[in-house]
């Protein structure tokens, strides 16, 4: 097979295989710590969806989401900050097979949900996830970050065990796209890698020609976001430390509708889930 014929079967493979993810593909994750400062920035980019904002108060810690209807589950949890400043957010990835371990703690739901209403950092996350058992096969990887700067993408290892990638310590940053971190050399994905590339220029630059703050974070999410078939449904950046979050609604990165965390949680009896058109109505309504 001649080069051009061996590439042009992989771009039609891969097209056959994009045409059948489901519909969390895109998504563009970062942590960023500089200083007294730490950010985490995330665009959801899928077909068109439904989009929540479901707060959670009655685990250890209360939990901020925002969720999207998502394959089995009526509404998944695809990113959230807790009261401790820990969050989350995840991206789809190519499948790849775990080794089974029907010994360990089976999953009621999710594991990242359980996770974030008893873990506050880092150091915790990555003691706890050994402890499920994740089934035979896992399409995602999970990227999370602490108030201190810690932070760590949770992906499937060429081994078939869970493995992580984590970010240095001190002042630095973790990018997570679509491609297994653990997996770099699969040129397949290659492709995929130009928003991972893109964050990457403009992060390196941190501390010499940009400070990092919201709008540093929320110009990397406006130079990754997606227009085409998976669009940007909404983007969030998390500030750590005051525990706020920052959400660009429809790829607007000129308009953020700020939520306060302890807030929204002292407004929650248990549960609440509100449509994210709604929760932005609210918070335009409380500063008019």
């Amino acid at each position: 097979m001649t080069g051009k014929l061996k590439k042009l079967f992989l771009l039609i493979i891969l097209f056959i295989q994009v045409s059948a993810v489901p519909a969390v593909f895109a998504c563009t994750i970062i942590s960023a710590s500089s200083g007294d400062t730490v950010l985490f920035g995330g665009n959801e980019d899928q077909r068109p969806n439904s989009a929540f904002l479901v707060i959670e108060t009655y685990g250890k810690f209360g939990v901020v989401y925002f969720a999207t209807p998502w394959k089995k589950w009526s509404l998944l949890m695809q990113m959230g900050i807790n009261e401790m400043g820990l969050c989350f957010d995840a991206n789809w990835i190519p499948k790849v097979k775990l080794n089974p371990h029907p010994e360990r703690k089976p999953q009621k739901e999710w594991w990242v949900t359980q996770i974030m209403r008893e873990a506050s950092t880092v150091e915790e996350v990555i003691s706890q996830i050994s402890t499920y058992n994740h089934g035979e096969a896992i399409s995602y990887q999970v990227h999370f970050a602490d108030k201190s700067g810690d932070a760590v993408v949770i992906h499937p290892g060429k081994d078939g065990e869970l493995s992580y990638t984590r970010k240095a310590k001190g002042d630095g940053y973790l990018i997570s796209t679509n491609f297994n971190l653990a997996n770099l050399d699969n040129k397949l994905w290659s492709f995929l890698r130009y928003r991972y590339k893109t964050a990457d220029e403009m992060l390196s630059k941190m501390g010499t020609q940009n400070d990092l703050t919201v709008e540093f974070m929320t110009s990397i999410l406006d130079s990754t976001h997606q227009d085409w078939l998976f669009k940007t449904l909404f983007s969030v950046v998390y500030d750590l430390q005051k525990l706020r979050i920052y959400l660009y609604h429809g790829r607007q990165f000129n308009k953020p509708y700020i939520f306060d965390v302890k807030e929204e949680l002292a407004k929650t009896n248990s549960y609440r889930k509100i449509p994210i058109e709604d929760a932005i109505f609210s918070v335009e309504n409380e500063n008019q």
